[in-house]
């Protein structure tokens, strides 16, 4: 990809060339965030405690929720992974206009190695944009040149919204925008949609966005998903308080402390806790706060929504584009679709 360095300039970053095939971009943060220590300020000084699930994904984090996609329990992977194999051909032929694909959230693109593999049947060369927080980009995407003479691929250390900015800035041609899993679920309503309307804003109109949704089932299979048997979603669940204890000098007991997960049907999501086995204090030494917790008392640690067809549709509708195909299961545990811009 050649890379016009006045196009982007309005983005502060650091640039490593691995070779001719990759290079790897450190985006450094110009909008405001708050830092891990802020957040957990911010949630467990509330009245309804609450950590943000974007701190599960330490390197300990990741890889407990790579062991919870391979448990029997979690349909969501292996579901999604089927539909994934099914039609990637028919994506890519139907695509055929675009070589372009850039994924949020890509981490070791187990998932869209398979997209890729079509791409890459029927085009010369494939431009390939992973974009995710965490660098573990860097050896996956080692991996697929190793395999792949004709791919290039173009990765971005970044969060999702300024990653889409910047390769839209560096890179006109038409995209397939990769969102898989069903990470959308995780987001609260109103948070969803300004997520989409601004990835909808950086869309050209030959772009589609592809995304997966989890779907409405039997609510035993949900509850099964979260609550498997070997305890794996426990420890995942955990895995928080140990962060922010060796992060920002907590002393969380963790096994004073349960995980549950409960599926709200009024909101139509599961839910992740975890409960308080006493009345107990922790101190954070990063805040300079004593946290008091009651008997029972749970933190809010994520939300995994789950999705109707017309629930799908009117999220679509709010962002500015249009349910162009969808892909199922044969159960209708998951849906893959593409959408596009109005």
């Amino acid at each position: 990809m050649k890379f016009d360095r006045s196009k982007v300039d309005h983005h502060s970053y650091d640039e490593k060339v691995i070779n001719e095939q990759l290079r790897i971009f450190y985006l450094e943060h110009f909008e405001e965030k708050s830092t891990f220590a802020e957040d957990v300020k911010n949630g467990l000084l509330t009245a309804n405690k609450f950590l943000l699930p974007k701190y599960f994904y330490d390197v300990r984090g990741s890889e407990l929720f790579k062991r919870i996609c391979e448990t029997d329990e979690y349909y969501l992977t292996r579901t999604e992974l089927s539909i994934i194999k099914k039609y990637a051909n028919h994506i890519s032929s139907s695509n055929i206009n675009k070589n372009t694909l850039v994924e949020l959230g890509s981490g070791s693109s187990a998932k869209s190695k398979h997209i890729l593999d079509s791409f890459l049947k029927c085009r010369d060369k494939v431009k390939y944009v992973p974009i995710d927080v965490s660098d573990i980009i860097v050896e996956s995407s080692k991996k697929l040149i190793e395999k792949y003479a004709n791919l290039h691929i173009t990765g971005l250390v970044s969060f999702y919204e300024e990653g889409v900015d910047f390769i839209t800035q560096l890179d006109e041609s038409a995209k397939v925008i990769l969102f898989l899993g069903s990470s959308i679920g995780n987001f609260t309503f109103d948070a969803e949609e300004i997520f989409l309307k601004r990835l909808r804003n950086d869309m050209r109109e030959d772009d589609i966005l592809l995304i997966g949704f989890d779907m409405i089932k039997d609510e035993k299979v949900l509850l099964n998903a979260y609550n498997d048997r070997e305890g794996i979603t426990s420890e995942f669940n955990l895995n928080i308080l140990r962060r922010i204890n060796e992060g920002l000098g907590g002393n969380f007991n963790l096994k004073m402390f349960k995980h549950d997960a409960i599926f709200n049907k009024d909101e139509s999501r599961i839910e992740m806790h975890l409960v308080s086995i006493e009345a107990q204090e922790v101190y954070i030494k990063a805040i300079d706060e004593t946290i008091a917790f009651e008997k029972g008392e749970t933190i809010h640690t994520e939300n995994s929504h789950k999705f109707s067809d017309e629930k799908i549709e009117d999220i679509a509708n709010r962002a500015d584009l249009f349910v162009s195909e969808k892909f199922k299961d044969e159960k209708n545990y998951f849906s893959l679709c593409i959408l596009k811009p109005k």
